[in-house]
This record gives C-alpha cells, sequence and structure tokens, in this order.
C-alpha cells in the first residue's frame, strides 16, 4: 500500500507514488539520534522501484556542525557549510519529515531538492 497518494510531479512528466520513507538516522545503532539536533539522509522507494535521496539536517544541527568547523578547521574553520541535496528542518523524524516530502511533491520542488539513486 502507499504511503502517499498520486503526486503529480509535472502533469506532462510523472506521478510520484511515494511507497515507503526511509531515515538512515533511525538504523539500529544509533539509539542516542536526538532529531532536533541530528542530521539524517533521506531514501524514498516509490511504487515503481525508483529511489531518491535528500540529506535532511536539523537547525540545530548547522550551528553544532559550525561550532565543531571552527575547532576542526573544516569548511574555512567553520565560515560556511553546503552538503549535496540539503534540505533544513525544524526536527529530523519521520513524523516530521513526511509532511516536509508532501509539500515538497505538492509544490513541485522535490526533483530540485531530492536525487535519484
Amino acid at each position: 500500500m502507499p504511503l502517499f497518494t498520486k503526486f503529480p510531479v509535472n502533469p506532462l512528466v510523472m506521478e510520484l507514488i511515494v511507497k515507503s520513507i526511509h531515515l538512515t538516522a533511525q538504523n539500529g545503532d544509533n539509539e542516542n539520534f536526538d532529531p532536533k539536533k541530528g542530521n539524517t539522509d533521506v531514501i524514498l522507494s516509490l511504487e515503481d522501484g525508483t529511489k531518491y535521496i535528500a540529506s535532511f539536517f536539523a537547525y540545530e544541527n548547522i550551528d553544532e556542525l559550525r561550532i565543531q568547523h571552527q575547532f576542526n578547521g573544516d569548511f574555512l574553520h567553520g565560515s560556511y557549510f553546503w552538503n549535496k541535496n540539503m534540505i533544513l528542518v525544524e526536527e529530523c523524524s519521520l513524523e516530521f519529515i513526511e509532511p516536509v516530502v508532501q509539500d515538497m511533491i505538492d509544490e513541485g520542488n522535490f526533483l530540485e531538492a531530492f536525487r535519484e539513486l
């Protein structure tokens, strides 16, 4: 059973039917994960077998990373930060990410933020 019903990305091109959403941070070895301070890759599996991925970062996580980078020298000592297919959210939990994905599909931004695996 699809997680979401059909969502037109571009009515002339395709419709997305999301079968499942997997957060890599929810793997069994990550029991100390704080969704308000963490980040996770989000993998969407479509009903047709196609998979897409994007990296979700909680706002608080960005500040923590900036402080870490100031000390370890990465990203010009915290002067900037980037990540491929990055999406900023309030919280990196499935309950929070599902409606974000839904909104991105509804608004037509999904294919700009996610990349196909």
